[in-house]
């Protein structure tokens, strides 16, 4: 049986939800033929809407460029990131959130640069969203 467009994407999406909830044991595991009954749902797609690619900037390659650029301050940089990273992965929390709480500006610093990639980053296009509902 062949599957129609919005079938497949009914399906998959709700798979998807299910599946990230879910965690196996490591080894193979042997499937056995099965079938699916899915009661129907609904798809909503949004219309493509445009947006600044902010988010699209690589990280890490843009804090090499700035601690390449740091001058003098270069190793005090790196040593606070290091230390921050060492003491979020010791605590087993997120290395984001230590620096945050380590360098208070950090938040601010962060919505300044992304305001002003914004105004000088041309607009992308992106695919409306998809909102599935079924079972």
């Amino acid at each position: 049986m062949q599957l129609t467009n919005p079938q497949l994407i009914l399906l998959s999406r709700l798979l998807t939800k299910d599946a990230k909830s879910v965690k196996l044991a490591a080894g193979f595991h042997s499937v056995d033929a099965f079938s699916v009954t899915c009661d129907g749902g609904s798809i909503s797609v949004g219309e493509d809407e445009a947006y600044t690619p902010t988010t699209s900037i690589p990280l890490l390659a843009t804090m090499v460029v700035a601690l390449h650029r740091a001058g003098f301050q270069r190793e005090g940089i790196a040593s606070l990131i290091i230390d921050a990273a060492t003491d979020a992965v010791n605590r087993g929390s997120r290395v984001g959130d230590e620096l945050e709480t380590t360098i208070a500006y950090v938040e601010q610093e962060v919505k300044d640069l992304k305001a002003r990639l914004s105004a000088d980053l041309p607009d992308k296009v992106r695919a409306g969203k998809v909102r599935v509902k079924g079972k």
